[in-house]
């Protein structure tokens, strides 16, 4: 077989080919690892994204076959190149613009855990050994589990309301028996640090855990936590407008009293006595927001902050001086955040059900870079991609979890500002359960993409089954 016969049959060319109609494609990454010199192509219109994939391959010389999507446009190309023409009206005498991005796995169900009551939040751990997954929950209690699907260890009862928060500050490791520690953030304005050995004996039962130190400044229900390694320290969001700055070394920081008992908590403590904990306060308030923040992390860089609020903005806080870097003041109720660092973005959830793209650094002039639609409800939590800078996921109210791509987007018509782009997600996942809210997402490499909600359940799911693209021969 000749080498044109070969690069028409990995094409998907048949043997009428030779009369179909082409098309000039200028192919292009932003993937620097996987750019070839700028090709302009003439290919048959019936290529699909398979005999481009191929294609791209063969250009790349790959060793093992890549699977690669393809945008044009700002949107993924799902049909033959003559059926996108067609649609979009455009003439084959005009040459393509031709995005090539790696293919997004499609998230295959693995399975899920269920909990006693409605699980709030979810932090995975990093600890490619043994990752396990810890869980926040509505009785007021945090639990880790291990992915199949053992309970680990579990908090005695210390926290008198719903568990709104989690996070780890150092990771667990059976293989070394190191102590692992993470925070836990409540409706009843405290946080909890916690310190938790795993056990290397498999066979071991759930392990309770017991608080080393209180946290005590918020006035209502704390929303949010963020931790840096780093700096050793964490903040904290709160429903009363503030965002606390903390460190998990309490000698830096002041002694407090124990917080006035509510009603709820009071009866809460007839049946439970709280273990003793020392009891701590914040190194610094910031008060920027004048309505309940619904989420503080940290940038890149651990000396600067980002918050969202009800009052619809996005601030930037330099955490060294507590001072406001920067205010983007949006249309709607924003109610999670995520950075997306290597590209200077930040994406915000909204209680309007979309996603909103924004560039927080001083010198950018737009307030908003892009808009992505799909949920039918608020949009309560955002993820990175651990494997792609263009690809994050989000939680809704809707009971679903989608995925998007930052590349895919595309001018809502002729007339509206540049900045103005739209794009809908690459995939949905629904509840295995078939109801209930998403209330929080996270996603690892190691793990998948996991998320829970009011159906009580843990569910991973993780992109397999993508088919091989063959690699062309080499002329």
């Amino acid at each position: 077989m000749t080498a044109r016969a070969r690069m028409a049959d990995a094409m998907d060319v048949d043997s009428a080919a030779a009369s179909a109609p082409r098309v000039q494609i200028n192919l292009s990454t932003r993937d620097p690892t996987l750019s070839v010199p700028l090709q302009s192509l003439r290919v048959p219109t019936n290529l699909k994204r398979y005999g481009l994939s191929t294609l791209v391959n063969h250009l790349l010389e790959t060793p093992k076959p890549i699977p690669f999507d393809f945008l044009v446009d700002g949107q993924y190309l799902r049909t033959s190149i003559d059926e996108y023409l067609t649609q979009a009206g455009l003439s084959s005498e005009k040459p393509l613009d031709v995005e090539y991005v790696r293919s997004q796995l499609p998230p295959t169900y693995i399975g899920s855990f269920e909990q006693d009551d409605w699980i709030s939040s979810i932090h995975i751990s990093s600890s490619s050994a043994s990752p396990s997954i810890l869980t926040g929950s509505f009785n007021g209690s945090a639990q880790i589990t291990s992915l199949s699907g053992d309970i680990l260890a579990r908090t005695v009862p210390m926290h008198t309301q719903s568990v709104k928060a989690v996070t780890w500050v150092s990771h667990p490791s059976s293989t070394e028996n190191r102590e692992a520690t993470f925070l836990t953030a409540s409706l009843d304005r405290t946080i909890n640090l916690w310190s938790y050995t795993p056990s290397s004996d498999p066979s071991s039962t759930t392990i309770p855990i017991a608080p080393r130190t209180s946290y005590i400044s918020h006035k209502s229900t704390i929303t949010s936590l963020s931790h840096s390694s780093s700096t050793s320290q964490f903040l904290s969001s709160s429903s009363d407008h503030t965002i606390a700055l903390w460190s998990t070394n309490s000698s830096l920081l002041p002694t407090v009293p124990a917080p006035t008992s509510t009603s709820f908590t009071r009866k809460r403590r007839r049946t439970s006595k709280p273990p003793p904990t020392e009891k701590r306060g914040p190194l610094a308030v910031l008060s920027a927001h004048s309505a309940p923040v619904s989420q503080v992390i940290h940038a890149q860089d651990p000396t600067a902050a980002y918050s969202v609020s009800w009052d619809k903005s996005i601030i930037t806080h330099d955490l060294v001086t507590a001072q406001v870097v920067d205010t983007r003041v949006t249309q709607h109720a924003l109610l999670s955040i995520a950075t997306l660092p290597s590209l200077n973005l930040i994406a915000a959830g909204s209680a309007a059900r979309h996603i909103t793209l924004h560039d927080p650094r001083v010198s950018s002039s737009t307030v908003q870079n892009a808009v992505f639609r799909g949920h039918t409800n608020a949009v309560v939590g955002l993820v990175k991609s651990p494997e792609s800078d263009y690809v994050f996921a989000s939680a809704g109210h809707d009971g679903c979890v989608r995925i998007w791509d930052v590349r895919s987007v595309s001018s809502a018509s002729e007339s509206v500002e540049r900045s103005d782009k739209t794009g809908g997600s690459l995939f949905v996942i629904k509840r295995e359960s078939g109801s209930g809210k998403v209330f929080g997402v996270d996603w690892s490499k190691d793990v998948g993409l996991v998320s829970v909600g009011e159906d009580k359940k843990i569910q991973i799911n993780r992109g397999e089954g993508m088919t091989e693209v063959n690699v062309l021969e080499q002329s």
